[in-house]
């Protein structure tokens, strides 16, 4: 059959000979199971393996920016997708080239038509886990048991400098048709063809093996021991090297689905003061230590030298002043347990000023969240925080994965003296009786500060999510009368929440997103603080929008089968956009220094 031949495929031949001699190839085992992960496509929308239960199988085909074969199997994946997209098979794209970022990978996707979605792959960690070296790679994995039942090229269509007009061996689509009518995959191997993918290499200092002591420990006490310790919310504590040794395969899985560290920003979106996460090399440290081994490494344990943080404590120091429920709540070992409300009466005296305002679960183990409202005195409603039981905002509160932190340099949160608190607790059962007394604590400041912080929402009441709806939006949005510096950030939904964004639309007409949380995960409600305060001009309008899943494919979704609205139950749905802004204080409020109360 005739061959076409070209400069660049001389080019790339040359390069690829040279490469195949330099680098032996390995490769996943076509039995075994593939580990689950989580990466960001080239348009943001998490993709997480494990999630795709509901197709019958997932072709991930490697690809990278300027490699000619990749670029051309894609008019033989479009048919593919063509033929048997309605089938069950997903197609996705999985880009590990670390030359390659977000905006660059889109721009060739727009060149060439390509609405597939490509995977990024930044840290190489999935590409390696699969045993990837080369682009052009198809590997197909039944959703049952996730093992791979095909791996190897598309067809052989495509060459080191040759290009056949049609191929003789279209080994993915037949490979997909025995798949399909439950027959053997009988050519479950090929060989691959494609360019070859440069792994990063470990930084000249480290290039000896990677050990517990030396490279790991530091990098767990610094980002993770703090969480990962006794009575705090990391189901186990990181105290010393057996313990770490004896997590080491589970701390890889995590990684790998990026759960942990529990940061669910898009990275290309915004940069935030509080950031927590593992940096790309920090995990290709941890991951290369599990490889190795688990080697502990000569000296003394980094992990002993320093004492954890220990639960139960004000993270903040010593509040000036302490409100706690009326007394003890008793929860029951199981049921569902209606949100519980505590009015508390203020011992203020004098009208105050706050540096902080933080919730301490008196029982982490049964307090889902808790919110604290404020009832202003009847001579001061006028300027009272809207509220309206959390959709409008709140004073104060805690949920899984909440950090306390100060509020904003310069601002602060205003208490009159005859305030009432109004606890607004959610409890959930541990399968034994529990007892609680969640309190409150109070850090003053000594003068009216520049500005006053107020906690805000955008919400959207009108939630009717059909039974398996996998990617049901929704929108609210609100408009900015009066010019606002916006300091804080924080998402909340349910358990069928998928997606979340907020995105300032400018009176100009041009936006800008401020924050994009891809994975949505119940279990860490993040506040997000802007790096650098955003001022908010009249007439702009904040916009959150968002996704659910209620699809068999959530693994979070307790009933795939039902309608579900707008409630206060974890079983119901909320969409909730909190925002954190500082406005000049109102004149209303006094001016004296604040009195520390007696």
């Amino acid at each position: 059959m005739r061959t076409k031949l070209t400069r660049s495929w001389i080019t790339l031949a040359l390069l690829t000979a040279l490469s195949v001699c330099l680098h032996a190839e390995s490769h996943l085992p076509i039995e075994g199971q593939v580990a689950n992960f989580q990466l960001l496509d080239q348009n943001g929308v998490s993709r997480e393996l494990y999630r795709q239960k509901l197709a019958r199988a997932v072709v991930i085909f490697v690809t990278g920016n300027g490699c000619p074969i990749a670029r051309q199997s894609l008019p033989a994946l479009k048919e593919i997708e063509a033929e048997f997209g309605s089938q069950g098979i997903r197609l996705w794209m999985l880009n590990a080239n670390t030359q390659d970022d977000v905006e660059s990978v889109r721009k060739e996707a727009d060149e060439f038509h390509n609405e597939f979605p490509i995977l990024l792959d930044h840290g190489q960690w999935v590409a390696e886990s699969l045993g990837i070296t080369r682009t052009a790679e198809a590997i197909a994995i039944n959703t049952k048991d996730w093992t791979v039942f095909y791996r190897g090229a598309v067809d052989d269509r495509l060459g080191y400098g040759t290009q056949k007009d049609k191929p003789e061996k279209t080994f993915l689509k037949t490979a997909l048709q025995h798949f399909l009518a439950a027959e053997p995959v009988v050519e479950a191997r090929s060989a691959v063809k494609g360019c070859a993918i440069n792994f990063a290499q470990p930084a000249p200092a480290s290039k000896g093996p990677t050990t517990y002591v030396q490279h790991v420990a530091p990098i767990l006490r610094d980002q993770c021991v703090h969480c990962h310790s006794l009575g705090n919310i990391g189901p186990f504590a990181m105290a010393n090297y057996e313990k770490v040794k004896g997590w080491a395969s589970m701390i890889r899985e995590v990684l790998l689905e990026q759960r942990m560290p529990p940061w669910l920003a898009d990275p290309q979106y915004g940069q935030f003061a509080n950031h927590r996460g593992l940096s790309v090399e920090e995990t290709q440290t941890i991951f290369r230590w599990v490889a190795q081994g688990t080697l502990r490494g000569e000296g003394e344990d980094p992990l002993l030298k320093q004492a954890p943080p220990t639960a139960g404590q004000w993270v903040l120091g010593k509040p000036d002043v302490v409100v706690g429920m009326p007394k003890e709540f008793s929860i029951p070992a199981t049921g569902v347990i209606p949100y519980q409300y505590f009015k508390v009466e203020s011992t203020l005296t004098e009208d105050v000023w706050l540096r902080a305002a933080v919730v301490k679960p008196g029982n982490s183990k049964v307090l889902h969240h808790a919110l604290i409202f404020v009832q202003y005195p009847k001579e001061l409603k006028s300027i009272e925080p809207k509220q309206n039981a959390g959709t409008a905002g709140f004073f104060a509160g805690f949920v899984p994965g909440s950090d306390p932190v100060p509020f904003p340099e310069g601002t602060g949160k205003f208490l009159p003296k005859g305030t009432t608190f109004i606890f607004q607790i959610h409890y959930s059962p541990t399968g034994k009786e529990e007892v609680d007394r969640t309190e409150l604590g109070l850090y003053l400041l000594p003068s009216k500060p520049k500005w006053e912080l107020r906690t805000r929402a955008v919400t959207q009441h009108d939630l009717e999510i059909p039974p398996g709806a996998s990617n049901y939006t929704v929108q609210a949005s609100y408009k900015f009368r009066k010019p606002s510096v916006l300091h804080d950030l924080s998402p909340h939904m349910h358990v069928r929440g998928a997606s979340f964004k907020y995105q300032l639309k400018y009176p100009d007409g041009h936006s800008e997103t401020l924050l994009s949380v891809p994975r949505w995960d119940f279990g860490w409600q993040t506040l997000y603080r802007l790096k650098e305060p955003k001022l908010i001009p009249a007439g702009a309008e904040l916009v959150c929008s968002g996704s659910f899943d209620n699809s068999g494919g959530n693994p979070a979704n307790p009933d795939p089968k039902q309608w579900v609205i707008f409630g206060e139950q974890t079983t119901d749905e909320m969409f909730i956009g909190y925002y954190d802004i500082a406005v000049p204080p109102v004149e209303m409020v006094s001016k004296e220094p604040a009195v520390e109360p007696k």
